[in-house]
């Protein structure tokens, strides 16, 4: 066995990596044979690339967690340890750096299994000897240029990853700070507002009103933003149990007929006979028909309607929530984009107001719960969405998001 480390030149005996800003590339050969080991590196010398050498696997091996070559030119039939189990055991490093090193893997060997053996393992390229000392050096010169271009791409993508890091806690520093200030803006103008109004003038009672209802607003939004990093970094836990939607269709509505009121639109709710409870999450599922019903109200105009009908597919076994008004209605081009996050819809020529978060949530959600929405709209005619949930998701359990299916 030849000793591991091959005499350079003496600029880069004691110190492989001796010049290495001016080199080319630092490339380790791997052969059990001097001479044409000797020829390679002052080959790769004369090019201006530094070079490391060894003539077994388990200095390769060794070597190559060390120094980290930028190529590696490996000969396949070598004593102890292979070129094929070389590379297979470099493929399975978790290091990225290290497992992404290029391999030209050298042999005599010209059976089409053997090279096909060598690709699937994860060599770049395969070079069979005897070679042409010029394709090699091309080689070389194509996949270390290659290497350092990923290497630059990895390394700005994890420069903005860490930016959107620093924009994401920021971010939740802000939205934690806007709902504490807003629970207290609402707490003092509700008990304004539900204090002595007839003795106060026309005037601040309106701006009372309107303090509460912007503060209620906002904080809803805060609320949506929360909601939506939770479910994009997959840390929002959906624990399921039995639900009663008749219930929950009841307390929503509900809570939206003061609304509706003073904007003088008519909520109907309907509700069929024996319809089963379901195995959902009650919080997660008002969010979804708060929001159905918000955008009917919003997009509704005075002396309009509003329907909610809760039924009980038995066929399908599935409960079916329908909400539906007689507002502007959304064109057939548009029906799956107003399910993107910050997507809009509009009343007439006008951009509603929102977030843009409302429906995306409403999808979001209901896959997590196992549910689903559809839309049936034209211009001029209303919107109808109905949302449907399986009666059997399963016996407790939870349903969390690993990752953001797109819609």
């Amino acid at each position: 066995m030849i000793n591991p480390l091959i005499e350079t030149d003496k600029a880069t005996a004691a110190d492989p990596h001796a010049g290495k800003a001016l080199s080319r590339g630092l490339v380790l050969v791997v052969d059990d044979e001097p001479e044409l080991v000797e020829m390679l590196e002052y080959s790769l010398r004369q090019q201006g690339y530094t070079t490391l050498a060894t003539g077994d696997g388990f200095s390769a091996c060794r070597l190559i967690e060390k120094e980290r070559p930028e190529l590696i030119l490996l000969d396949i039939l070598m004593p102890d340890l292979d070129g094929w189990e070389v590379c297979r055991l470099l493929r399975s490093v978790p290091d990225e750096e290290i497992a992404t090193i290029p391999v030209v893997m050298l042999t005599a060997l010209n059976d089409a299994e053997d090279r096909l053996r060598g690709l699937e393992l994860g060599a770049d390229a395969y070079v069979a000897k005897p070679y042409s000392l010029r394709e090699l050096l091309a080689l070389a010169e194509n996949l270390i240029a290659r290497r350092r271009r990923d290497q630059a791409q990895r390394s700005e993508l994890a420069r903005l990853r860490s930016r959107e890091q620093v924009s994401t806690d920021v971010q939740g520093l802000l939205f934690h700070e806007l709902r504490n200030q807003l629970v207290v803006i609402g707490g003092f103008s509700n008990m304004l507002a539900r204090g002595d109004m007839e003795s106060q003038p026309l005037k601040t009672r309106d701006y009372l009103k309107a303090i509460h209802r912007s503060s209620d607003y906002l904080s809803q939004l805060a609320e949506e933003f929360q909601m939506v990093r939770q479910i994009e970094d997959g840390s929002l836990e959906l624990a399921l149990a039995e639900v009663d939607v008749r219930l929950l269709l009841e307390d929503v509505m509900a809570l939206f007929r003061p609304l509706a009121e003073m904007r003088q639109i008519a909520l109907d709710l309907q509700i069929e006979a024996d319809v089963p409870p379901v195995a959902s999450h009650w919080a997660a599922l008002k969010v979804v028909l708060s929001n159905l019903v918000d955008n009917a109200v919003k997009f509704s105009s005075s002396g309009s309607r509003v329907g909610a009908r809760l039924f009980w597919d038995a066929q399908g076994a599935e409960v079916g929530v329908e909400i539906s008004d007689t507002g502007a209605g959304i064109a057939e081009e548009e029906q799956d984009l107003v399910f993107q996050k910050f997507c809009r819809g509009r009343i007439g020529r006008q951009q509603a107001r929102g977030s843009g978060l409302g429906l995306y949530m409403v999808r979001t959600l209901l896959q997590a719960l196992g549910g689903r929405v559809t839309l049936h709209s034209s211009p001029g005619r209303g919107c109808r969405f109905t949302v449907f949930l399986p009666v059997e998701v399963g016996q407790g359990g939870s349903s969390g998001f690993h990752g953001l299916g797109s819609s």
